[in-house]
């Protein structure tokens, strides 16, 4: 696995221990003073772990001032922009991604670090941000500043200060309201831990967390990913992900496709045709023949009759079975994203493209790497394989369809 440095300490798990066995007692042999003390130990209260407790650090009225100043600007150079902007019919703000990148952009014209809370754009300006984490990483003192701009419309703004040999973590978090921007939040903590990947990966956990649901992590990437590297996650691997399907948690080619549930791949392919999720009660009694094949068969290079058996395609009925995603078919979601590192154009004209799975909620940004075999035809991506590096993975996800549909053996 590629080496990772960390400052800090890394700690923690949950313990629960308990002692059985040992000669039968008569209970009444046992003293009062025995008694009395297996009651006190029995009734008090574990300790709480510290750990878990965000240790939050005092700002001065000037930095709270400083810190305000700077972020109000930042949020001003964006407000035309984001004003103009289509935010959705939600009650919430939710803004498509290109006018996220258009107030990045705007927000770092005179130099400003600036990146996109999506983890779709290169952060602007990264070399300011980067020098000073390197520093920090070999325990010399540094201090650097970022902003991100979020789908939801907030504006954040990071102050990372490393000194004697401890970290600081300022942020602000602004809206732009009727009224023009406005701050909403400013705290300064001590991070329970943080690092800065060799991949460029700035990770940071606010606290010790709990478990994944009470997960403390926060990932922003500042070294630069390829344009083209980035056009083919978002395009072909993002679409499809790690979440109701396993396409890439299993390993296949041409002669184990078996291995693939189509049947729950199909939201997927549905999403990444038509923008939207396939209408549970249209197929409550499953998918017709002609609209499943329609979504399957362009991506792979198999045939009808080979889907059929693959998808346990219902003859009589003419559907394919398939069931929605519910809270009695679904496994625990993880905030995995798939980003490709490298592509390599192969002399069949095929492309092997080497993903990392970033891990938000255990802090890794490689959970385990794997190689997906494509080639692009007639303006279709064309999936023909999956390899995941089983020796080095950290973890791969455990995949359960939703229903068994078929009997699937390794070929």
């Amino acid at each position: 696995m590629m080496k990772k440095i960390f400052l800090g300490i890394l700690a923690g798990v949950w313990m629960c221990a308990g002692v059985f066995g040992g000669c039968a007692q008569n209970p009444d042999s046992e003293t009062s003073a025995e008694k009395e003390e297996v009651k006190a130990e029995t009734e008090a209260a574990p300790e709480e772990n510290t750990d878990y407790q965000v240790k939050y650090l005092s700002m001065s009225q000037e930095e709270k001032e400083e810190v305000s100043e700077k972020l109000l600007a930042v949020t001003e150079k964006c407000q035309p922009i984001f004003e103009q902007a289509d935010k959705g019919s939600a009650s919430n703000v939710v803004l498509e991604e290109a006018a996220v990148h258009k107030m990045a952009k705007a927000a770092a014209a005179d130099g400003t670090p600036v990146t996109c809370g999506g983890h779709d754009l290169n952060m602007h300006n990264y070399e300011l941000v980067d020098s000073e984490l390197q520093k920090a990483r070999e325990s010399e003192d540094a201090k650097t500043e970022f902003y991100v701009i979020d789908a939801n419309g907030i504006f954040r703004y990071y102050r990372f200060q490393f000194e004697g040999g401890e970290l600081s973590l300022t942020f602000a978090g602004a809206v732009i309201g009727q009224e023009g921007p406005v701050i909403q939040q400013m705290e300064k903590i001590q991070p329970y831990q943080w690092e800065y990947t060799e991949k460029g990966w700035l990770i940071w956990e606010k606290a010790l967390s709990r478990n994944q649901e009470m997960d403390m992590h926060v990932f922003c990437r500042v070294l630069p990913l390829d344009e083209k590297c980035r056009e083919i996650t978002e395009k072909y691997i993002a679409s499809v992900g790690y979440t109701d399907n396993n396409l890439f948690l299993v390993d296949w080619d041409k002669t184990s496709r078996q291995q693939i549930v189509f049947n729950d791949l199909f939201d997927s392919l549905y999403r990444m045709e038509t923008g939207s999720a396939p209408d549970q009660g249209a197929y409550s009694e499953g998918i017709p023949k002609e609209e499943f094949e329609t979504r399957i068969l362009p991506h792979f290079d198999m045939t009808a009759e080979e889907l059929e058996q693959y998808g346990a395609y219902d003859q009589e009925k003419g559907v394919y079975p398939w069931y929605a995603v519910g809270p009695r078919n679904q496994i625990q979601r993880t905030s995995l994203l798939p980003e490709v590192v490298k592509y390599v154009e192969n002399e069949d004209g095929t492309l092997s493209i080497y993903v990392e799975a970033v891990f938000i909620q255990i802090g890794k940004d490689c959970a385990f790497r794997h190689i997906v075999t494509a080639r692009e035809e007639d303006g279709k991506w064309i999936y023909l394989g999956n390899q995941i590096d089983w020796e080095e993975a950290y973890t791969v996800p455990a995949y359960k369809a939703r229903k068994e549909y078929v009997e699937r053996k390794t070929v």
